[in-house]
């Protein structure tokens, strides 16, 4: 009988061991869960702020590709201007070298050549892009005409140019000179 409570006492200790034992297990896996749940959303919150971070760099890398390749296009578009700018005076010079008035024969054959080759100039510039501002009987414009002088003249309407004092050019849809006028008020 001795043997028998012996027998019993262990079994009850090995039991009530084996509940404390389940009891700290259990314990364990949930600390390890709620541990691996808090380290879970740690990670997921680096990831997100990660990605956050990415799509700010990839929205500002594209941003940057559409903004360099405009300016590539716009300075092909424009690398001609100055050289334009620098040419105009020589156009208006042949401008006004034509329109002498009462020429001689000898005069008129000179300016037929002289003709021919302001006739190729223009071409080139209109190739290129350049085109004549048309001031004269057109109403003003001050983005693409500059008013030197006003008239009164009851033969045109109010605010329209009359006439046209030099020459203005745009180079593609750019104004590199505008057209000065006389404007009727």
């Amino acid at each position: 009988m001795a043997k028998e409570k012996e027998t019993e006492k262990e079994e009850v200790t090995e039991e009530v061991v084996d509940e404390q034992t389940n009891e700290n297990e259990e314990k364990q896996d949930e600390n390890t869960t709620e541990s691996l749940e808090k380290q879970m959303k740690k990670l997921e919150e680096e990831v997100n702020t990660w990605k956050t971070d990415y799509y700010k760099v990839f929205a500002d890398m594209e941003n940057l590709k559409r903004r360099l390749e405009k300016e590539h296009q716009n300075s092909l578009k424009f690398m001609m201007q100055s050289f334009i700018e620098e040419l105009l005076p020589v156009v208006d010079n042949f401008e006004r070298s034509l329109n002498v008035q009462n020429p001689s024969e000898e005069v008129q054959t000179f300016l037929k050549g002289y003709q021919m080759i302001f006739d190729q100039l223009m071409n080139i510039l209109k190739k290129n892009g350049v085109e004549v501002i048309e001031a004269q009987g057109k109403e003003f414009d001050p983005n693409l005409h500059q008013a030197v002088m006003t008239t009164q003249d009851e033969n045109f309407d109010h605010n329209v140019v009359v006439e046209e004092l030099q020459k203005g050019y745009k180079l593609k849809d750019r104004v590199i000179r505008a057209s000065l006028v006389k404007v009727n008020e």
